[in-house]
């Protein structure tokens, strides 16, 4: 092989050439796109740029060579005359005359002032190597900086201008005019094409954030002037201690209707959608799915919210039950947003049957939680034999509800009356309920509560039965089936 910048033979299956370590592979890397290329390239076919290697410095010598042109030197060849006049300068400062034997009288008045001055001349030139080498630096650095940020203003301003799709124009404008240093996904983008000379190309789309201690969503419109796209930022909108999200698989929409752009009232609007989820929320918890319009022309942002519990769909999937929108929908904006909700799937809006069975269920909660504990006993007995007590009334044998306490619901102090026989205790108290207790299961219970009328005595009626006098007439209790009917 021989090597095709020095053009030394080299070992055959080098990589590099062991005279000036010029790289003997076929390919080489472009310094701006840094995509593979053939080394003998003169522009990179990725980018376009002028490519600045060995080969194709080689293939420009040739051709000036050929046209009679002198040839300029190669970078190696650059590089090593700079290395032999660094060299040469170096040999130059060591180099001192031969010194003479000064005289006695001269001992103490200029042998240290020609030290001195060779010393300091030393050093300067050492630190005048050194600031030449740093500026040199700088530059170079610099030169590559310049050239990334051409690369990437380049490559932006290719996709944005052969590019159909408004997601990659969107991106690669974005990144050309450094909006892209907040690291927010882009959500969607839609273009606006318009047929009115007069009115420009328009995209409009969304970033949004939500791994900070304040998410957002970003409003952007691109507008079309001439060759290039002008970008501004339209809307910003924070959402403190929420999730984002703005995929239609989270969404459970149809990617042909969100998002897309609308015209209402003779206006064009962006609309979009996404969740704000409160942070780690899950099922049963709170959550938001958010419509949104953006008006185009007035650069505005309106919102429809719905707020309820998460739940879960039989496929898995999750969404938020809802009571309807968190804003009034008087506006045409909101009137469409809201329309619009029923083709998320997403949102569920409960009817008024289920709002009015969720009121029902909820107050019979709250109820219930009222009467629980040992204090409320005959309280709840009251409350759960109600409609049993008119049964008996009218004649009727009424099996009772009777709930069982582990821990006591008498109060001794207010003990009236008491009957006792092998197997139950019974309790008549000073506001009239009637309450038991059975040794064999450790239970208590009540037996009558007082409400329909306070008990005035009590009575064995047999062996498990217990008769009770009240104002209203007297009723056996059967202590066994918690069986109740009138008694004569």
């Amino acid at each position: 092989m021989r090597c095709q910048h020095c053009g030394h033979e080299v070992p055959e299956g080098s990589v590099f050439c062991n005279h000036c370590g010029y790289r003997m592979s076929n390919e080489v890397t472009c310094s701006y796109c840094h995509e593979p290329m053939p080394s003998t390239s003169v522009f990179c076919p990725h980018c376009g740029k002028a490519v600045d290697n060995a080969m194709n410095v080689a293939s420009r010598q040739s051709a000036a060579a050929a046209q009679g042109a002198p040839r300029p030197a190669t970078y190696n060849e650059q590089r090593q005359a700079a290395q032999r006049q660094a060299q040469q300068r170096q040999a130059n400062a060591w180099q001192r005359p031969e010194p003479v034997e000064p005289d006695d009288d001269d001992d103490n008045e200029g042998g240290g002032g020609r030290s001195h001055y060779d010393r300091n001349l030393i050093i300067g030139i050492v630190l005048a190597v050194l600031a030449i080498a740093l500026l040199s630096l700088l530059k170079h650095c610099n030169s590559r900086e310049n050239d990334r940020l051409e690369a990437r203003a380049d490559s932006a301003a290719l996709v944005a201008e052969g590019s159909q799709d408004p997601m990659a124009v969107f991106t690669a404008e974005l990144s050309r005019n450094a909006f892209t240093d907040d690291k927010a996904y882009t959500g969607c983008a839609v273009r606006f094409a318009s047929t009115d000379p007069d009115t420009p190309e328009r995209i409009v789309g969304v970033t949004y954030k939500d791994n900070t201690d304040r998410p957002f969503i970003k409003v952007y419109q691109l507008t079309r002037d001439g060759a290039q796209w002008k970008t501004e930022l339209g809307q910003t909108k924070y959402f403190d201690g929420r999730i984002i999200s703005m995929d239609n698989s989270s969404l459970i929409a149809d990617g042909m209707n969100v998002p897309r752009a609308v015209t209402i009232d003779g206006k064009e609007y962006l609309y979009f959608a996404f969740l704000n989820h409160l942070k780690g929320a899950g099922e049963g918890n709170n959550g938001r799915v958010t419509l949104a319009l953006y008006d185009v022309g007035a650069k505005k942002l309106t919102t429809l919210t719905y707020d309820g519990q998460i739940r879960s769909r039989t496929d898995g999937r999750q969404y938020v039950y809802s009571r309807g929108p968190l804003e009034n929908t008087s506006s045409s904006e909101r009137t469409f947003l809201r329309q619009e909700a029923a083709s998320i799937g997403a949102i569920k809006v409960a009817t008024q049957e289920e709002i009015d069975a969720e009121e029902e269920a909820k107050a019979k909660e709250e109820e219930e939680k009222a009467l629980a504990g040992e204090e409320n006993a005959d309280k709840k007995w009251d409350h759960d034999n109600a409609e049993n007590m008119d049964k008996l009334k009218e004649g009727e044998e009424v099996k009772m509800k009777s709930t069982q306490y582990d821990k006591p619901i008498i109060n001794m102090k207010e003990i009236k009356d008491k009957l006792e026989n092998d197997r139950y205790l019974v309790f008549l108290d000073t506001k009239g309920s009637v309450l038991g207790f059975n040794k064999n299961s450790r239970k208590y219970f009540t037996i009558y509560g007082g409400k329909n009328g306070a008990a005035t005595g009590i009575s064995f009626h047999g062996d498990n039965n217990v008769l009770i006098k009240t104002g209203n007439g007297n009723i056996t209790y059967d202590l066994v089936h918690d069986k109740a009917k009138h008694a004569n």
